[in-house]
């Protein structure tokens, strides 16, 4: 049913049976601990830290994008040495899981609702979800480490939508950046912005607590 503009309208959520979430500024609250990482190695080096607009970079790529992006390329074999002795267990503990997460992932599990990670991180993904006991909710976990390409390349999306065996309309991918809502695209599964409503999407989600709400009443009220 079209409705008039300016009316609310339903949105069915009872025909969503997978949800795919990216890691970083959506299920974790990341940015204190991409900072440190990265400006961690450009001390090193005698740098300053990061500017603003390298930090949002930094945010939204993979690392080799990242490092390529913030540090002179004379210097990338020094900090590639310096990111050598460095561990990710030293940054995890400021990684802050987005409220009402828990809530949500045992909800949708109870509904019998698929949930995967589609993410630009390498190698760090796994641990995060181990450290802290999120493992058991995610399956696959499509990280840059296991793709030709790094989002906004559509592969992991497509290799989630193929290892689920469902039609992509019954999917969603929550992101919050440009990269994730042209990876969507791409790959022909509906996007849901998360805590971004400047995002082109089919739903604005401002919270998890929300997000429950809607799967637990089966809609949401969209006003176009």
């Amino acid at each position: 049913m079209t409705a008039d503009a300016g009316q609310p309208r339903r949105f069915d959520l009872r025909r969503i049976r997978g949800v795919v979430f990216d890691c970083d500024g959506v299920l974790f609250d990341s940015r204190d601990v991409n900072r440190h990482y990265y400006n961690h190695i450009r001390g090193a080096l005698g740098l300053a830290p990061m500017s603003p607009e390298e930090e949002d970079y930094a945010f939204m790529h993979t690392v080799d994008k990242a490092m390529a992006r913030i540090i002179p390329a004379e210097l990338l074999p020094e900090a590639a040495h310096v990111q050598g002795r460095m561990t990710y267990d030293d940054f995890i503990d400021r990684m802050v899981p987005e409220p009402g997460l828990l809530e949500l992932l045992h909800v949708l599990e109870k509904m019998g609702v698929r949930m995967a990670v589609n993410t630009n991180r390498k190698n760090s993904m796994e641990m995060v979800l181990e450290r802290f006991e999120l493992t058991r909710f995610f399956h696959p976990v499509m990280t840059a480490a296991k793709v030709t390409l790094p989002k906004p390349d559509p592969e992991g999306m497509r290799r989630i939508v193929e290892t689920w065996g469902l039609p992509e309309r019954e999917m969603s991918y929550l992101g919050d950046s440009s990269v994730d809502q042209e990876t969507t695209n791409r790959a022909g599964v509906p996007f849901w912005a998360y805590r971004n409503r400047d995002l082109t999407a089919q739903l604005h989600v401002d919270s998890f607590h929300e997000l429950r709400q809607w799967f637990e009443t089966g809609f949401c009220e969209i006003i176009d």
